[in-house]
């Protein structure tokens, strides 16, 4: 195993003029002054309004008109809850960092999902409804006339409506595990415009806005809101980290499939970010400028470099590790909430597995020596303990050991080493510890089971999703 150059420590001798130089860390990314009670009320104002719309144009007393007024009531309520969802999930997917730094990326872009299958939902139902509001006496082909074009704005909306129909189903697990995540991306955009597309018959269409100014402007000015949010806080960002973008500075091979690439550049004196975080990279080539994947950082940002580690699993992983040094890479973030601010001034441990490592290296650095960090480290092989040696020079510094478990589970001595009972024989302590998870879905649930088990409070276990 090879060990960072980045490590050695300062030595300044006074009276010479030899200094073996430090690098200056990031200045830490801002905290969140969102509360979960700011949340819960903003969700809650939001609903009351959207509901309120509906209740204050008749759509309750729709429900006393027989079959007909109860499927026009449905119609005009889930269309604007469709429309209401798929905002939210939208506004989330803006990636705001007063909501990112509170929840994590990861639990924007899942909310996100669930809104927008909660949307495909909600179509599918004002769709159902609309033509049974709609037809009457079996006139069927009047009713697809008008979706499809006799009334104003109408065939945008089935077109809208395919759309995001297509981008639900092209999002079931089964079928994305099967695309590459750029084609599934590029994919997933057009919800983008079937939800434009749907836009005007929701203000031309009922009485709800097409009567009423105020409810009107409400709805616009929401809109409005969500696409500002949009170009500001996600395609603006996007056009800043490619306007200023930083270059591969280094790329060493650590493993039989890992590379550690260091990226450096000017606007790294600008930039804010912390240990445990991760970034998109997005080349700027002619080849992978449409290539957009998160990594994580394996060293703690500083003014000459971000470091990640990153293990071959496809296309994407591949064709950074093969970049020029030189070669523009545009730098989304750095992003997440697994800071070493989770510590709380506490002893930590992590369980990690994979290049779940990357992380955890990286928040090594930041930890106080009354840390005293224990890893716990999940490998099959030895060959896959990456930066092991790294790992332990850091753990030592802070007080802290570094625990391996190498080998297939078949294989281990012991049946389920995350268990309660073989946590507590690991680390005595564990109960009083925070614990930073990183690695596998599979090794976070079985993490997080034993630890819940052996007395750590949910709320002193950290860890983000993977949301692809």
């Amino acid at each position: 195993m090879s060990t960072s150059p980045t490590l050695a420590p300062m030595n300044t001798q006074l009276g010479t003029r030899r200094t073996t130089h430090q690098p200056r860390r990031l200045l830490p990314a801002r905290p969140s002054r969102a509360l979960d009670t700011d949340l819960v009320w903003a969700l809650g104002i939001y609903i009351a309004v959207i509901t309120g719309i509906w209740i204050i144009h008749g759509g309750l007393s729709q429900f006393g008109d027989g079959t007909i007024g109860i499927a026009t009531g449905v119609t005009q309520l889930t269309g604007l809850y469709a429309s209401a969802a798929g905002l939210l999930g939208l506004f989330f997917a803006a990636r705001p960092r007063i909501l990112e730094r509170h929840c994590g990326l990861d639990r924007l872009f899942n909310w996100h999902r669930v809104l927008g299958e909660t949307m495909a939902v909600l179509v599918g139902v004002h769709v159902a409804a609309g033509i049974m509001a709609w037809q009457v006496d079996g006139q069927w082909g009047a009713v697809l006339a008008d979706v499809t074009g006799r009334v104003p704005y109408f065939a945008g909306a089935t077109v809208g409506a395919v759309l995001i129909g297509v981008v639900t189903v092209t999002s079931l697990k089964s079928i994305r595990n099967r695309l590459a995540y750029e084609a599934w991306y590029f994919l997933h955009l057009t919800a983008y415009l079937g939800f434009a597309l749907s836009f005007g018959h929701t203000i031309t269409s009922g009485t709800d806005f097409s009567d009423d100014a105020i409810a009107r402007w409400i709805w616009i000015g929401l809109h409005v809101t969500v696409a500002a949010t949009l170009v500001w806080s996600r395609w603006g960002h996007t056009m800043v980290a490619a306007l200023r973008p930083l270059r591969v500075a280094e790329i060493q091979r650590v493993s039989h499939d890992v590379c550690t690439v260091r990226l450096a550049g000017g606007r790294l004196q600008q930039m804010r970010g912390s240990a445990g975080q991760f970034c998109f990279l997005r080349p700027l080539t002619a080849a992978g400028w449409w290539r957009c994947n998160p990594f994580s950082l394996s060293a703690s940002p500083t003014t000459e470099g971000l470091r990640f580690s990153i293990k071959d699993r496809g296309d994407a992983s591949n064709y950074i590790t093969s970049l020029k040094v030189g070669t523009k890479i545009a730098v989304e973030g750095p992003y997440g909430v697994c800071t070493s601010d989770v510590a709380l001034d506490r002893k930590v441990m992590f369980v990690v597995g994979g290049i779940g490592i990357a992380p955890a290296r990286a928040l090594l650095e930041d930890l106080p020596a009354s840390a005293a960090p224990v890893v716990l480290y999940r490998a099959r092989s030895r060959k896959d303990l990456i930066h092991y040696d790294e790992l332990v020079e850091l753990a030592a510094r802070t007080n802290g050991r570094v625990l391996t478990l190498v080998g297939p589970s078949a294989s281990l001595a012991v049946k389920d080493p995350f268990s309660a009972s073989s946590l507590r024989r690991a680390i005595p302590d564990v109960a009083e510890r925070v614990a930073i998870l990183c690695g596998p879905e599979r090794l976070l649930q079985a993490a997080r089971h034993g630890l819940k088990r052996a007395g750590v409070h949910t709320s002193d276990i950290h860890y983000e999703h993977a949301w692809w």
